[in-house]
């Protein structure tokens, strides 16, 4: 861990946080008294210079950052999971007047789930999966925006000054990459077996 990085978890931690408001506290009650500015400055960092310093040949220091950034780490990835679940639920919604395309979409959610589901199961996610969700929903949504000028163009037999040339068969494509992404990264969550394997190994253990 880097020194920047090591100082921005640290500032997050409670060592961090109350050396800080220790300083901060001590600084104020010297200002009060009518003491020069620097004074009350001077002392207050000086309090979380100390604090900081102690803490780290101490070793609690060390200790009290890793649990702060293991904390901000699975915090951040139930954010990630969170919206994946929201974004799989907003896909599963749609009608899709294809069969094709309604199918492809119905295998990246279908893979999402039973990516979410490995997730829960092993507390842990997988920012590219996560991703992957929300970038089906784009793709979808592109490809939605090209059905419906290409609609109006015939309609009105108005000229396609911006053409999406086999906007079908791209986003296809492109639907089949994410929901690969999410079983291949569905089955490193699961420990890098497949459903068959894990369903094998149960078996052998009874």
């Amino acid at each position: 861990m880097v020194g920047k990085e090591y100082l921005g978890w640290y500032s997050k931690s409670p060592l961090g946080i109350g050396s800080m408001a220790g300083g901060l506290v001590l600084g104020i009650g010297l200002a009060s008294v009518g003491l020069p500015a620097i004074v009350p400055l001077a002392s207050g960092l000086g309090l979380v210079l100390i604090c900081g310093l102690l803490g780290l040949f101490s070793g609690i220091g060390p200790r009290q950052v890793v649990s702060a950034r293991d904390s901000g780490l699975e915090a951040e990835g139930r954010r990630r999971l969170s919206e994946a679940v929201a974004a799989r639920e907003r896909l599963a919604r749609l009608r899709i007047a294809d069969p094709e395309v309604a199918a492809a979409a119905s295998l990246v959610t279908l893979a999402a789930g039973l990516y979410i589901e490995a997730c829960r199961r092993e507390s842990r996610d997988d920012p590219i999966a996560d991703a992957a969700v929300a970038e089906a929903l784009d793709i979808l949504d592109i490809y939605f925006k090209e059905v419906d000028e290409a609609s109006v163009e015939k309609r009105y037999k108005v000229k396609d000054d911006d053409p999406f040339a086999d906007a079908k068969g791209r986003t296809l494509v492109a639907l089949g990459e994410k929901a690969m992404a999410l079983r291949e990264r569905r089955i490193q969550i699961d420990g890098g077996l497949t459903s068959v394997e894990r369903m094998e190994i149960r078996e052998d253990l009874k």
